[in-house]
This record gives structure tokens, sequence and C-alpha cells, in this order.
């Protein structure tokens, strides 16, 4: 039977329990605790007891709001996530598993929030949504596509893993080609990005000429995410429009926070939610930027407020981390053999991206 409804009658929402870092030393177990974040399934520890033994759809609500995933076993849901649980009346209805990858972009497109920060889901919005259902036989034959794309994209994903390995691999360099050995800050000049770069601010602020034009990049790691172009006499927030016009690396200062991206070409601006890392002038030919996004990724990764989607980068903590240079003769030798690896997992990732866009889209 076919159903059309508001999400709100159809669905019993679960709350999320507010635990605190206390609870998981003092309660470590067996159990998942899901939360807000994507990374590891959702998982942000494990305890000794839990409040749900049903199946659900979890969904975030802050964060990276709005993603969903099909929970089942005996689990909490945790901090800025809520569930989704089918009425008495729809239970065998609907097969939650099917539900998690037909609404997922439906879920996505009600958040509310910055587009380029964190975003939320209303809960009261989302009750008054109304939706179709198919029928449960309709509903299964959808799932074994669904499941057939989500088995290409763990294939995928293991084979990139591997190969992520095999770019980390153990570097050791001659004691004689380390050159320095210091905080960031003594190398690297970190730079915020414009405040008040807005889409509406964008809109009002056009460039009229090939000249005039300044793309606009972003800390997001997808090319689609870009923001366009602006005026390079644009003001937000009544300053000076700030323009990079060297190679440089971009910092995600939230969401994917302390991700670094290199960026080839000159002339570009971003918004505050990235910082720009360019060489500071003593080391602008000693510093391959590519080879320092390899050596010092995962230092970054590290050193941000937390491991969810919530967390936050720090410019000063970064700054005072110790690293150390090798020539650059011996960072282009990294390089020259990551560099067809990289490649391989660039075209990789972009076949898993379109793969996941198709899985966020209801399938006929």
């Amino acid at each position: 039977m076919a159903i059309s409804e508001k999400i709100g009658k159809i669905f019993r929402f679960l709350p999320e329990t507010n635990l605190v870092e206390e609870d998981f030393y003092n309660h470590a177990g067996d159990y998942p605790v899901y939360s807000g974040q994507t990374e590891s399934q959702g998982i942000v520890g494990k305890v000794d007891n839990y409040n749900q033994e049903l199946p659900c759809v979890t969904f975030t609500t802050y964060g990276n709001a709005g993603k969903l995933f099909y929970r089942e076993g005996k689990y909490t849901i945790g901090r800025n996530c809520m569930g989704l649980r089918p009425n008495e009346k729809y239970i065998n209805e609907i097969n939650l598993k099917w539900f998690a990858f037909s609404f997922q972009n439906l879920f996505y497109r009600l958040r509310i929030g910055d587009p380029q920060g964190q975003k939320s889901l209303n809960k009261l919005l989302l009750k008054r949504v109304l939706i179709e259902i198919p029928d449960i036989d309709g509903q299964e034959r959808q799932l074994e596509k669904y499941e057939r794309l989500s088995s290409l994209k763990k294939y995928i994903n293991k084979v990139v893993d591997e190969l992520i390995k095999t770019t980390n691999f153990s570097k050791t360099y001659p004691k004689n080609s380390i050159v320095a050995r210091d905080k960031i800050i003594t190398f690297i000049n970190f730079t915020g990005g414009n405040s008040g770069l807005t889409e509406e601010f964008i809109c009002h602020n056009l460039p009229e000429t090939e000249e005039d034009k300044i793309e606009i990049l972003t800390s997001a790691t997808l090319e689609r995410t870009a923001m366009g172009f602006i005026s390079m006499n644009a003001k937000p927030n009544n300053k000076k429009l700030k323009i990079f016009e060297s190679h440089a690396i971009l910092v995600a200062r939230n969401g994917y926070a302390g991700t670094m991206t290199y960026i080839l070409r000159g002339r570009f601006t971003t918004n505050d939610h990235a910082y720009v890392l360019t060489p500071k002038k003593a080391w602008k030919d000693k510093i391959n930027l590519e080879w320092f996004i390899s050596e010092y990724q995962e230092v970054f990764w590290k050193i941000v407020t937390s491991k969810s989607d919530n967390a936050t980068f720090s410019k000063e903590y970064a700054e005072r981390q110790i690293i150390q240079l090798p020539n650059i003769d011996e960072q282009n030798r990294i390089m020259q053999k990551l560099t067809p690896l990289k490649v391989l997992i660039q075209k990789l990732n972009a076949i898993e991206n379109k793969i996941d866009e198709l899985l966020e889209y209801p399938i006929i």
C-alpha cells in the first residue's frame, strides 16, 4: 500500500542522549553510541548500556545535518542526532534501509544555516513535510539497486584506503638533507579569509569584465562546491577584498576541519571558513606545498577540537607545531614517487563522489 502523509504522522522521533566524555570513560563497553558525526558510521564511542534495541533511521541534527543512517541491534542515540521509527500503523509498510537511501537528498534540502558552514535540521519543520512512499515491494526492488551501488562504493573506498597506505610509507631522509626544524609559524603564513563573503554579497558584486574577475575558492575538497567569481573591487564588511596571487594551501577551519587542499593557481579569494597558507618570503623556494600536505596532513587532522563534523581548526595551535624540512630536492623526490598514486586516488574519489550523488536521489 502506497503512503502519502506527513513525516510527523508516519514516524516517532527518538531524542538524543546527552552523553559526555566522562560517561564513555566510566561506562566503557560494547554498545555503540551514534552521534552527529559522520566518520566511522557515526559511532562516537561504545558504552556498557543502551537505550534502543529496535531498528531505526538516525539523522544528524547539527554539523553535516541531514545525514541518514540505518541502525539496528542494541545502541544509544547520542548528541546532535535523532532517530526515526515508524508508528505502529506503518511498521510493516516501510523498509528502513530503503528509507535511508531514498530520502537522503530530501533531508539535505531541508537543512538550514550557512551554505559554507555548520547547518541544522529543525524537528518541527521536518514533522510537517509531506512525503510519498511506494508499496513495500517497490521499496525492496529499489533497495536492491541502492545496495549494488553501495557495494561498489565500498569496494572503491577499500582500494583508495590501500593506496593511501602506500602513499603513507615511512619517509626516511638522509641526516644531511634536513635543513631546518622549528615551529610551523617560522616557515608558513596563515591568513584568514574574507568575513562577510556570503552568497547574497557575491550576487551583488559580480565581475563586469575578465580583468575584474576573482575566483572564490572554499575549504571544501570538491570542485562542485566552489562559490564562483566576484569583482576584485568588492568590499565585504567594508574591507578591501583579500586576493591571493600565488600557489597556496587552503585549510578548512570547520566542518572537515584541518583538511588541506593544494591550490596551484594564483589570483583567488576565499571566505572566512578557511585559512590560506603560503610560504614566508625566506622559504618561498624551499617548500614544496604538495609535499607539505603529504607530510603534515595527519598532524593537522589531529589538532582539531574534536573528531566530529562540528570540529574547528585552531590556527594558533597549528602555528606552534614543530616540524622539520628536508631540502627542496628531497621534497621534490618524494613527490615524484607520490604524484602518480595521488592522481589515481583523485580519479577513484571522483567516481566515489558520483556514486554518492546517485545514492542521494530516489531510484525509479
